[in-house]
């Protein structure tokens, strides 16, 4: 055999994606696409239902509201004043006056309670159904909202 120098070996090589056409990754942000656009979806229908809960409650408190101001408290205001005229005449006795007394008061203490209901869904409705925003999923869509303080800027003696 003869002796010749060095010899190596080198090899060139090219890919060519004639095929592929980066379909891996096209499928993926179609998956990515469409989730987002389900996840779109979710809080869309959510934002409906919390919505319509809210209006039919709010629409609910405002009758009952309306009915206090207009009928109940009037009647039991009147009912009040006729027990203490007839007590002033002698013709009732004081047990009667304070039984008349306690109703009015038990009137008056639900109608400020359904003032609340209406004043809460009134800012719920307000603020867009943005309640609970810091609390973690699946507590946020239990209203668990506090009360007004007393030194609220609203005028509660007018329901919205």
């Amino acid at each position: 055999m003869r002796k010749v120098g060095v010899q190596g070996f080198g090899e060139v090589g090219v890919q060519l994606h004639i095929f592929d056409r980066n379909q891996g990754n096209v499928a993926a942000a179609k998956a990515e696409v469409e989730k987002a656009r389900q996840g779109l979806e979710r809080v869309d229908l959510s934002l409906r239902d919390r919505f319509a809960a809210v209006t039919q409650s709010y629409r609910n408190a405002r009758v009952v509201v309306e009915r206090y101001h207009d009928e109940i408290l009037p009647r039991a205001q009147r009912a009040y004043e006729l027990m203490v005229t007839r007590y002033g005449l002698m013709t009732a006795s004081y047990p009667q006056v304070l039984t008349v007394q306690r109703t009015l008061y038990q009137t008056e203490t639900g109608y400020i309670s359904a003032l609340e209901t209406l004043w809460m869904n009134s800012i719920v409705l307000q603020g867009f159904l943005l309640s609970g925003g810091l609390e973690m999923r699946g507590q946020a869509d239990e209203m668990d909202l506090e009360p007004m303080p007393a030194s609220s800027m609203f005028d509660r003696t007018h329901p919205p």
